[in-house]
């Protein structure tokens, strides 16, 4: 049985609770809502690993705390680590050999594990242009300034290589708008070629109401399509207005997020117990960061950037 502690405020543990819950071969054996707490439970409890939530700020120091006590580290969906500060956190694990592995990911989603596997088991014979749409409410006013590219792009780059191979080159376009309330939205639109020669398109938007993901993927012998707002429960009709509280896809995109965030924990587990490799390391994370970078660079440039090694910069 896998130890685990939970590390985050109180407020936003339920949804990680709800996840571990549902793998039968680990046990949540306390939480810590501070690096104090976290400091004691691996002192003093037996404990495996140590799943950081996205809520937790400055996640770098809980990280160096969890990798010196040599225990696993799982960062929640949502966690932010820059360039700098996950290549410092990758060595400090790889030190302890211990393992670091980033939630934010498409790779335990599975609408896009299943539409890797028809791609590489040729379903749509050669894949030609490749449509991506991530889309989310924009920030709110006086919050801290984030990266479109980095932020709503990193686990969509990390789809795209991890299912066509290496971006060699990148374009992009980014535009900005205030509206008349005052809110900034923004809108980014990348393209990518692919080592293959395959061309992918990339729209990033935080000019939504809600979160919505799509991909479509053409190929010279068929298509796969997916969006997240089409996948619709029964409705019912009746002849008295009632108030519908969640919309279905809503509720879809709730189940469909603690089903990626179940996956990933049940992976880490079970390849913790076997030894066996991880799915997803530090490294894509990182690979898929260098790819944001370039598009950042290309939307302030107005030029391509060109990319080798699947991501540094020439």
């Amino acid at each position: 049985m896998v130890k685990v502690v939970v590390a985050g405020p109180q407020e936003t543990r339920e949804k990680c609770h709800e996840a571990w819950s549902g793998v039968k071969a680990a046990e949540v054996v306390g939480y810590a809502d501070s690096l104090g707490v976290l400091r004691e439970l691996l002192q003093e409890k037996e404990v495996d690993v140590v799943d950081i939530l996205s809520s937790v700020a400055e996640s770098a120091e809980w990280i160096a705390l969890a990798a010196k006590e040599k225990k696993h580290v799982i960062c929640g969906e949502g966690v932010q680590l820059g360039h700098v500060a996950l290549r410092k956190a990758k060595e400090q694990c790889e030190v302890r050999e211990v393992q670091l592995v980033l939630g934010s990911s498409l790779r335990f989603s599975p609408e896009y594990v299943q539409a890797r596997e028809q791609v590489r088991q040729g379903a749509i014979g050669k894949p030609g242009v490749i449509r991506v749409r991530r889309s989310a409410p924009a920030p709110e006013a006086g919050s801290a300034k984030s990266c479109i590219f980095h932020e709503l792009g990193v686990a969509e780059f990390d789809w795209l290589r991890w299912t066509f191979g290496d971006v060699v080159r990148v374009m992009a376009r980014r535009v900005k708008h205030t509206d008349d309330s005052g809110q900034e939205l923004e809108y980014a639109l990348v393209m990518l070629r692919m080592e293959d020669g395959t061309i992918a398109h990339v729209e990033l938007s935080w000019a939504e109401a809600s979160e919505r993901a799509a991909f479509e993927i053409t190929g010279d012998a068929g298509m796969i399509q997916h969006d997240s707002h089409d996948s619709q429960p029964i409705l019912w009709q009746t002849n008295k207005r009632l108030e519908q509280k969640v919309l279905g896809w809503e509720r879809f995109a709730q189940l469909a997020q603690l089903e990626r965030e179940r996956s990933l924990r049940e992976h880490v587990v079970s390849c913790l117990s076997k030894n066996e490799a991880l799915a997803i390391t530090p490294e894509d994370i990182l690979q898929a960061q260098k790819i944001a970078q370039a598009t950042r660079q290309s939307a302030e440039s107005g030029q391509p950037v060109q990319l080798m090694d699947g991501g540094d910069s020439i």
